[in-house]
C-alpha cells in the first residue's frame, strides 16, 4: 500500500525503488567528492596572508607617515587571503557556505570555535589599544588559528 491507502501494482513498486536507489547513489557521489582533502598550503596561506593583511591595516592608524602604502598592502593581502578561500573552496569540491555543520568529520564547534576566539582576542587588545590594536590581534590571532588547523586538522593532506 502507498501512503494513501490504495494499493500499489508492481510497476509503482518498481518506481519507488528505482528512485531510492538513485537517492542513495547521488548521496554516496556527494559524500565522495565532499570527501576530497584540501592541501595544507591553502590554510597556511591564508593564515598568512590575513595576518599581513589585518597587520598592516592596524599598523596604517600607527605609522600615518606610511598609511597608504600599508593600507594598501593590508588590502592586497585580505584580497588574497579572499582569493585563496575560494580557490581552496573550489579544490575541496562542493562547498556549503552557511551550513553549520563540518558533516562526519567535523562538528558545529569545531567550525566556531576559532572564529569566536578570535574575535574575542581582537576584542581584548582593542580595549588597550583601539582599533589598531584589535586589527592586529585579530589579523594575528586569525593567521594562528589557519596555521594550527592546517597541521592539527585531521583532513588536511601534504600535498
Amino acid at each position: 500500500m502507498n501512503d494513501t491507502g490504495e494499493p500499489m501494482d508492481a510497476l509503482d513498486a518498481r518506481r519507488a525503488q528505482d528512485a531510492l536507489a538513485a537517492a542513495r547513489a547521488a548521496s554516496s557521489a556527494a559524500r565522495r567528492a565532499g570527501g576530497r582533502d584540501r592541501p595544507r598550503r591553502f590554510l597556511v596561506g591564508q593564515g598568512l596572508a590575513i595576518a599581513a593583511g589585518f597587520t598592516a591595516l592596524g599598523l596604517a592608524d600607527l605609522l600615518p607617515r606610511y598609511g597608504t602604502w600599508l593600507i594598501l598592502a593590508g588590502l592586497a593581502c585580505t584580497a588574497g587571503f579572499f582569493a585563496l578561500v575560494w580557490i581552496g573552496a573550489h579544490h575541496g569540491g562542493v562547498t556549503g557556505w552557511f551550513s553549520r555543520a563540518g558533516g562526519p568529520r567535523r562538528s558545529a564547534w569545531e567550525l566556531w570555535w576559532g572564529p569566536l576566539v578570535t574575535i574575542g582576542v581582537g576584542m581584548l587588545a582593542g580595549i588597550p589599544y583601539g582599533a589598531a590594536g584589535w586589527l592586529i590581534a585579530f589579523g594575528l590571532a586569525t593567521g594562528v588559528e589557519h596555521v594550527l588547523r592546517a597541521f592539527l586538522s585531521r583532513q588536511g593532506s601534504t600535498a
